[in-house]
């Protein structure tokens, strides 16, 4: 039987910025520590592609990774505590998702159904997490044994629902 990976999820409150990403990275760090591969995943609510568009006012600073995705600071902190290359992949947006959801939709992937939130974005969700979360990003090149997922922004954000 293939190995499991197994998932820990991250979530805040009703504030962003406190400290969601350093939990994350130590966490990692920890189970490193006791010989577990382990990777990253950040997911985050706004609708664009990529952190490269936003306003640093508003999002903070943008993170460029080996493969030239601009990414949340978060994937920085990831790579540095975990000593991982992430790809980016490992940054999800609600407009990734949306847009993914959408080419399928275009090239008839769901048979003629009504493209809904659920099950079709949430799925994409899954999916998208699932697949990355095995992907190995350590130098040991194994498929990671745990994934831990942030769940950017705040609890209440209309994009975050699904």
């Amino acid at each position: 039987m293939a190995k499991q990976t197994k998932y820990i999820i991250v979530s805040g409150g009703v504030i962003s910025g406190i400290g969601k990403g350093i939990i994350a990275s130590s966490t990692g760090l920890l189970l490193k520590t006791l010989g577990l591969t382990v990777t990253s995943i950040k997911i985050d609510p706004y609708l664009n592609i990529d952190a490269g568009t936003l306003s640093p006012l508003d999002h903070g600073e943008v993170f460029v990774l080996d493969d030239g995705g601009e990414v949340d600071l978060d994937l920085g902190n990831y790579e540095r505590y975990l000593s991982v290359q992430l790809s980016r992949d490992n940054n999800i947006t609600t407009g990734k998702i949306y847009r993914e959801v959408i080419e399928k939709e275009r090239r008839g992937d769901y048979l003629g159904k009504t493209v809904q939130v659920v099950p079709h974005i949430t799925n994409a969700i899954q999916d998208w997490v699932e697949r990355v979360g095995r992907v190995p990003t350590s130098q040991n090149g194994r498929i990671p044994d745990v994934c831990i997922v942030e769940l950017g922004g705040t609890v209440g954000d209309i994009e975050s629902a699904p």
